[in-house]
């Protein structure tokens, strides 16, 4: 039961991750995650899929006023 309990924390955590990555909403890792340290390189991974998702609304804005224009 334990191992179940301890996946199904794990998937939903990852689970908060890709919605945070997909919907562009900043997503800020806690220092600890049930009691591990979280490695300073998934931070950085965080942090750089958070910019990637702010180029592609600055694409999208620029590709909707550019097709606004030629309306």
């Amino acid at each position: 039961m334990k191992f179940v309990l301890g996946w199904t924390f794990k998937l939903a955590f990852l689970g908060v991750v890709y919605l945070g990555f997909t919907s562009g909403f900043h997503v800020q890792l806690p220092a600890t995650v049930l009691g591990y340290k979280v490695p300073e390189s998934a931070q950085q991974f965080v942090d750089r899929s958070s910019k990637i998702a702010d180029f592609g609304q600055q694409t999208q804005t620029g590709f909707k006023s550019i097709a606004a224009g030629l309306k």
